[in-house]
């Protein structure tokens, strides 16, 4: 090996380490500011607080951006909870993507990455609901990966009380009440196997299909920017494109992507928090909380949970005889948590 060679190897070896052990560093930063805070109890069952006359579109949900991706690689883990424990923390949305593996089993996937088997989700969720019927969750199933499609509805149908659309499944939606839906699964399918009564079609990334249940607005381009630009201009252009078609549900993607596929999300989320928590408390007195349905976020908690349900307060969702209760929930949790600096 010549001189030369030798120092253009030497180089780049050095680069890599200095490379990793700033993504060591990086992710260990991102660790330190985890809010592991355990929930109050209120929170299992906040939605039996709200009315059972409201739209379930008008009623402000948490949710769990690839919900059951806890314990995955740096680069794919959003979560670091799992399923029961995000439900009891109040989130009622989960993003779900599921992939069939080489053993024929169904497993929540992020990427490349395989995590918890999809059985173990279902049977938190049919927990949960039994022990909680006011609730009502919504299961949004975007992604497959190979042909897990089948077996996943298969599952469902076997295991989980679902919410079943009569009509115009996209007339139901806009038109389903909380009390309606209480002690079911409102199924979204990401994929063309949706047969419009339980598994309802939902929108793609880019919004493009037409009679679908459920926007979720994802540019890969925008949720990349820095958390400041993000929020300064996708947050609005998602909302606007929402206000135009105004079908369905809406989801609000609160996450930013790792675009270099280096640091992972949790980092990102680490440089995104605490601007994303001031976004949705200022929703609280914006023009555009009318519009603003599910709530979707990175390492859910019961502080971020409480920001996104004080919305239901202006909004007029809670019904008179818990507005006290209610209140209490969201003031102990968002001040504890605010005291520790965890937010």
């Amino acid at each position: 090996m010549t001189g030369k060679r030798k120092l253009t190897l030497i180089c780049v070896s050095v680069a890599l380490v200095l490379i990793l052990c700033a993504v060591g560093i990086l992710a260990l930063v991102a660790n330190s500011q985890n809010d592991k805070t355990q929930p109050r109890e209120e929170l299992s069952r906040w939605m039996g607080m709200i009315k059972d006359e409201t739209l379930l579109k008008s009623v402000v949900i948490p949710g769990a951006h690839d919900a059951g991706t806890m314990g995955l690689s740096y680069l794919a883990e959003t979560q670091d909870r799992d399923t029961a424990d995000m439900l009891e923390c109040g989130i009622r949305y989960l993003d779900l993507r599921v992939s069939k593996d080489k053993d024929g089993d169904l497993k929540i996937y992020h990427g490349p990455f395989k995590g918890v088997m999809l059985a173990s989700v279902v049977l938190q969720i049919k927990e949960f609901l039994k022990n909680n019927p006011s609730e009502a969750l919504i299961l949004d199933f975007q992604h497959f990966d190979g042909d897990a499609e089948h077996d996943t509805q298969i599952m469902v149908r076997a295991n989980l009380p679902v919410v079943k659309a009569a009509g115009d499944f996209v007339e139901f939606v806009d038109n389903l009440t909380l009390g309606d839906a209480r002690g079911k699964c409102l199924v979204l399918w990401g994929a063309d196997s949706a047969d419009g009564e339980i598994f309802l079609r939902r929108n793609n990334d880019e919004g493009t299909l037409e009679n679908t249940a459920l926007q979720s607005y994802y540019e890969g381009s925008r949720n990349k920017k820095r958390s400041s630009v993000y929020i300064k201009d996708s947050l609005p252009y998602y909302i606007e494109r929402y206000k135009q078609n105004g079908k369905g549900l809406f989801v609000l993607q609160g996450q930013l992507t790792d675009g270099l596929f280096v640091f992972g999300p949790h980092f990102r989320e680490a440089t995104h928090n605490k601007n994303m928590n001031a976004y949705v408390n200022d929703l609280y007195d914006s023009a555009d909380l009318s519009l603003i349905n599910i709530i979707m976020r990175d390492y859910v908690s019961p502080y971020k949970n409480c920001l996104a349900l004080q919305l239901n307060v202006p909004k007029d969702n809670v019904k008179t005889e818990y507005l006290d209760e209610f209140r209490t929930m969201l003031a102990e949790t968002l001040n504890f948590v605010r005291a520790q600096d965890l937010y």
